[in-house]
This record gives C-alpha cells, sequence and structure tokens, in this order.
C-alpha cells in the first residue's frame, strides 16, 4: 500500500496460484448505477476472462474505494491481484511510481466519479500516456462505468459542476455549458473513433429532473457542428445498468435486465443531413422528415444479447432501429419506429 498526497495505491488481494497470460483487449462501457444489476455478473465475467489472470486496476480520484475489493470477494479465481490507484492531482499524475502501477496492470477499470477532475488531473501527463500504452500496445482490456464510461469516447463531456439537461441543450445547443463539450488526444480506444458517450441515461431524480436522451441527441449536433460540420459522427448512449462489450473485432453486445425497461443501450449516427437551425441562442432543429438521426437500441439480457458491428455501424442483430429528431426546443424528443421490409 503506498500512500502520498498526490495519489493513494491499494493492493486489495493477490492470488499467487493463478498463471498469468497475455491479456486479451476488450473495452465494457457501464451506463453507471451498476451495483447487483441483473447483466452485471456476465459482463463482470467477460471482462475478466480477458485479463488471463493478470493484475486488475481500478483507476479514480478522491481515494480509494471498494471497487478491487469486491473483484477479490468474487471473482479472485479470475485474477492475478487486484488494486486501486486514486490519482488526485497533476504532481501525482507525474510520479514514476503511479506510472508504472498503471504500466503492470492487466485490466483496466476506470470507476466513477467526477470526469471533470479526470481530465484536470491526468490529461497531458504520464499517466495519460501510461492508460494509452496499455490501451494500444499493451493491448490490455479496458472498462469505464458512468465518468470512467464518459471519457473513453474520442468526444467527451466534462462538466465543470451541474451538466446540462435535455431541455436546456436542446433549447439552445450552444448552451454555456456545453463548453465543457472536448475533443483531444486524451484516451484512444480502438473503435470508438469519432464517438461521444453519455451515461444514466433514464435517470431522474431530486438533482437529475430529466432524462438524458434529449441531451445526447444535443451533444452530437455540437459535436459534428464543432468539426466543421463532419457528419462523420456518433453517439453511444446507455441507460443504467447497461453494459456494452465491445470485443477485439469491434463487435458489441449488451448485458442488462432483458427487458425494454431499462438498462438498454442506443447508437446514435446521424441520417445524411445536417440540423436545420443550429445557432446559438436559438431553438436546435434537427428534423429531416422525421428521419434526423438513425438509433439502433439494444435490450441488454443476463446472458448479453444483440450484436453491432462499430467498424461499419450497419452490420447489426438483435435490437430494433428507430429514427429521433426534434422540432424545436421545448418540443423536445421525438422517436419513431423504423418499420423494415
Amino acid at each position: 500500500m503506498g500512500r502520498r498526497l498526490d495519489y493513494d495505491y491499494y493492493l486489495c488481494c493477490r492470488n499467487r496460484g493463478i498463471e498469468a497470460t497475455p491479456p486479451q483487449p476488450g473495452c465494457l462501457l457501464i451506463g453507471g448505477a451498476e451495483g447487483e444489476k441483473s447483466g452485471e455478473d456476465a459482463a463482470t465475467r467477460w471482462f475478466l476472462e480477458r485479463a488471463k489472470g493478470g493484475h486488475y486496476l481500478v483507476l479514480r480520484v478522491g481515494g480509494v474505494g471498494a471497487q478491487a475489493k469486491w473483484i477479490c470477494d468474487h471473482y479472485r479465481d479470475y485474477i492475478g491481484s487486484s488494486a486501486e490507484l486514486s490519482i488526485d492531482s497533476r504532481e501525482g499524475a507525474q510520479d514514476p511510481d503511479v506510472v508504472n502501477y498503471i504500466r503492470a496492470a492487466d485490466a483496466l477499470f476506470i470507476a466513477g466519479g467526477d470526469q471533470n477532475q479526470y481530465q484536470e488531473f491526468w490529461e497531458g501527463t504520464p499517466v495519460e500516456a501510461a492508460i494509452n500504452y496499455l490501451i494500444n500496445e499493451k493491448r490490455i482490456p479496458v472498462a469505464g462505468t458512468s465518468a470512467g464510461m464518459a471519457i473513453l469516447g474520442d468526444f467527451y463531456y466534462a462538466p465543470d459542476h451541474q451538466g446540462v439537461t435535455s431541455s436546456e441543450i436542446l433549447d439552445d445547443p450552444f448552451h454555456y455549458n456545453t463548453a465543457a463539450i472536448h475533443r483531444s488526444d486524451f484516451i484512444q480506444v480502438p473503435y470508438l473513433q469519432g464517438v461521444i458517450t453519455d451515461t444514466h441515461l433514464d435517470r431522474v431524480n431530486a438533482h437529475n429532473p430529466e432524462t438524458r436522451y434529449g441531451r445526447i441527441l444535443g451533444l452530437l449536433a455540437r459535436v459534428i457542428h464543432d468539426d466543421s460540420n463532419n457528419l462523420h459522427h456518433y453517439a453511444i448512449g446507455l441507460e443504467e445498468g447497461a453494459f456494452v462489450a465491445i470485443d477485439d473485432q469491434g463487435i458489441a453486445r449488451v448485458f442488462g435486465n432483458g427487458t425494454q425497461i431499462g438498462q438498454d443501450a442506443y447508437f446514435l449516427q446521424p441520417n445524411g443531413a445536417l440540423p436545420e437551425q443550429m445557432e446559438p441562442g436559438w431553438p436546435l432543429i434537427w428534423h429531416h422528415g422525421g428521419r434526423a438521426v438513425k438509433v439502433y437500441c439494444i435490450s441488454g439480457t443476463p446472458e448479453g444479447s444483440g450484436s453491432f458491428d462499430l467498424k461499419d455501424w450497419s452490420t447489426v442483430s438483435g435490437g430494433r432501429w428507430e429514427y429521433w429528431y426534434t422540432a424545436g426546443g421545448k418540443s423536445g424528443l421525438s422517436k419513431t419506429p423504423i418499420h423494415e421490409g
């Protein structure tokens, strides 16, 4: 265990009876609030099998948590060891010991928390370089939940405080809180190029008065606008408790509760047309005859279901196609099913 002012490392358990082999790449996106959800066990096993008996490392800020211990308690036979590393400043992200802890990992889990702090503390540091080494050179599996999933996209949204709501971004796609949409060379995950992600799509509570389905549509519109109206951009949005497992061929499947109510995954792509109205201070209009954005929805099952090919964004199975569009601001997001055949 190592404790410094700028980072905290805790080795939770070690399994000396397991022989590690080279890890297998993959990516697990988690929509947040995953504890004891229906698909969690199978998705976790899918991820840990790719560690091939190696070292499981949790990254976070704000002090070590309970994720590594949970792995030790329930999945010890899959891993050689499990540890947590909290990197709490840019100074900590420069520390050679921190970099060595990361580079030794054979499976990396980026916890939930505050993606703004992840960006502030880690981006442009040796920690960023070490994470990208793991993903693209050592080729280990990487997972992220909530804030941890948010920063895995090529584009990512990292607000300072409360994030923009669906009605705010649909009423004004240049709302002041959208200044926190970023594109950088932060974390480079295969098959997520040109993708912005969002989590907790279905969360509604005292602090989140609206769902985020309209928000992810607005975020996609902004990403396209900010990249010189380039339509070759995409979005992946997850409801809470949804797990998207992406293998090393770019094929995604979804773990969830086996219903069409909650724990679903959404894959959004523009349908060949820019928004009709996209100006500061004016509502977003992205209608295109009710066909502005094509969305493939997969309702996850406890065993994993559906198939979505992130290489071409068209080869799919086990889900349903929808069109999403907005006629302007407070009219909100509209959805219509696509009847094939």
